[in-house]
């Protein structure tokens, strides 16, 4: 095959390019340079102001940190459709949404921090549908398991060592001295000096930093990604939720399936970082590291899932991931050490791995090709208001059982144990999607060919 094959230049084109995992990976470097201690630093302000914790107040936070990002995503995605400039949508998103990630610095109260969470949130947002459209459109159908896989890996691996610098640095006592030597006169405005119960602070100015100058890279280098350009003219509906959501299909039963599965793994968020940081005492480094295991675990699998897809068919996967989450919240619950929390990450990384790029997958499967960005962003907007309810019912449930019996530890077991109960009955109904395409082989085949002693087929390499 020549270099003049057209066959051979159509191939490579659908291929995604070197750029695309450039800005992939930075991105997902600034997003793991603060994502996993945003928690923390919430409930580090809350103890420094009362000296107490509120499940509310944390319930609140994941809330609006799930439902911000999603509420707009399908203006965000049929803009970019109608626009025709996906790009300059990535690049917006890119920019300010990590910016805003630096003001976290200045909230003087859990207040304060929910609503800039929220701003930071619902600008990230931007970035979301837009880049997954513009991925997909530089993707072959017919390996976009392996290509998203392939992304995956490199973006998590980004955001793991990203968690992992951000954990050393959170550690480091000389770092803030320096960063104020190092901007001179604007040091003390950039990173100003606290005392007393606002110590606490001097942790988190590498993280939040760092994330804003990361930002700021990777938005102007998504400016340099090619589109591929689309040739569909047929006018958007705009917005299209309710019609998406009102037609009879593929789309609308997966919305309708994912919304009780969503709801019992959003349960159980509030309370992870409860039992990290009050039940254990682990410090911010013990908290990188349980990102970073998770995270290494998503990078192990990721690509191996991401290729089966492609073989097996998206539901086997989607049930794989689902099926096994509820141990996660049930390991948090009965953790006696730091080293139950990674075990409890490395399975969630597992299954992450297995169920998030089939989902995209899937819905890429089940949609329109010019109108992808708008079926991935209903689908996060319904997921994410079902993310927004449960969270906030998990917050002041659990708060109301601290206050009837007395006893945090009590009410944060209980929790996540009934997150644990309606995971595992929820996945079930993950059986009821329907494939729109037929596969070479099943999962079951699969696994029987790689145990030992059985024959290895070509029609399984």
């Amino acid at each position: 095959m020549t270099e003049t094959d057209p066959l051979a230049k159509k191939n490579e084109a659908r291929r995604l390019p070197s750029r695309v995992y450039l800005v992939g990976a930075l991105t997902q470097f600034g997003v793991g340079l603060h994502s996993p201690f945003l928690q923390a630093y919430l409930i580090d302000m809350q103890e420094a102001l009362r000296g107490v914790q509120n499940f509310i107040e944390q319930g609140a936070f994941r809330s609006v940190g799930n439902v911000a990002p999603t509420v707009l995503q399908p203006v965000w995605g049929v803009a970019s459709d109608r626009a025709r400039n996906t790009r300059a949508f990535v690049a917006f998103g890119t920019l300010t949404g990590l910016l805003v990630v630096y003001m976290f610095l200045w909230a003087s109260t859990p207040l304060e921090m929910i609503i800039l969470y929220a701003i930071q949130s619902i600008l990230f947002s931007i970035q979301i549908p837009t880049w997954l459209s513009l991925v997909g459109g530089l993707m072959d159908e017919t390996n976009r398991g392996n290509e998203l896989g392939k992304l995956g890996l490199a973006t998590n691996i980004a955001s793991l060592s990203a968690t992992l610098v951000s954990g050393f640095i959170a550690v480091l006592p000389t770092l803030a001295p320096f960063l104020r030597n190092l901007f001179g006169p604007l040091g003390l405005l950039l990173f100003p000096l606290h005392m007393d119960e606002q110590a606490f602070r001097v942790a988190y100015y590498g993280p939040f930093f760092f994330t804003a100058v990361v930002g700021i890279i990777s938005s102007v280098l998504s400016l340099t990604i090619k589109e591929h350009p689309k040739t569909n003219d047929k006018s958007k509906k705009f917005p299209p939720i309710h019609r998406l959501l009102s037609q009879p299909g593929d789309f609308r039963r997966f919305c309708f399936i994912a919304v009780f599965f969503s709801f019992a793994m959003s349960m159980a968020w509030p309370y992870f970082i409860i039992v990290q940081k009050s039940w254990l005492n682990n410090t911010n480094l013990e908290i990188a590291i349980a990102s970073a295991v998770m995270t290494i675990s998503i990078v192990i699998f990721t690509m191996p899932f991401g290729r089966l897809s492609d073989r097996v068919g998206r539901k086997p996967l989607i049930l794989l991931g689902r099926g096994f989450l509820f141990l996660v919240p049930i390991m948090y619950a009965f953790a006696q050490n730091v080293y139950y929390v990674y075990a409890a990450n490395i399975l969630a990384g597992f299954c992450t791995a297995s169920g998030m790029n089939a989902i995209t997958a899937y819905i890429y499967d089940i949609s329109p090709e010019d109108e992808r960005a708008s079926h991935l962003a209903v689908y996060n907007t319904f997921i994410g208001t079902v993310y927004l309810v449960g969270s906030l019912i998990a917050g002041v449930l659990g708060q109301t059982i601290f206050e009837l019996f007395g006893d945090a530890r009590f009410s944060v077991f209980l929790m996540l144990m009934l997150s644990g109960v309606l995971r595992f009955f929820a996945a079930f109904l993950y059986m009821l999607i329907k494939e729109p395409k037929e596969y070479s082989t099943t999962l079951w085949l699969e696994l029987r060919a790689r145990l030992p002693g059985r024959r290895h087929d070509a029609d399984f390499v």
